[in-house]
């Protein structure tokens, strides 16, 4: 699979990333984007595995079943996505 598929695979895959990009630093949860993707948890679930395995996202399981995501504004991957979106919402 080529580098940018694995980013870009799926249309609610670039919905949620697009929607991360919007709120860079806002964490969520796997039932909150859900909700937004209108999807089952088990889809977002599929949705963000690449983007883990990317480093794009960051992904924490905590107190059983509750999943925390986050773009993970650490990695040079999401810098650069960052600063694309930014210049590319200015055309």
């Amino acid at each position: 699979m080529a580098r940018l598929e694995r980013i870009f695979g799926s249309r609610r895959q670039t919905k949620l990333l697009e929607f991360l990009l919007q709120n860079p630093g806002k964490v969520f949860n796997q039932a909150g984007l859900s909700r937004f993707l209108a999807c089952s948890p088990s889809t977002v679930a599929r949705v963000i595995r690449p983007l883990i395995g990317e480093g794009i996202l960051a992904y924490e399981q905590v107190s059983g079943q509750m999943k925390i995501i986050a773009l993970n504004t650490e990695s040079e991957k999401v810098k650069l996505l960052l600063k694309f979106y930014e210049e590319y919402r200015r055309l």
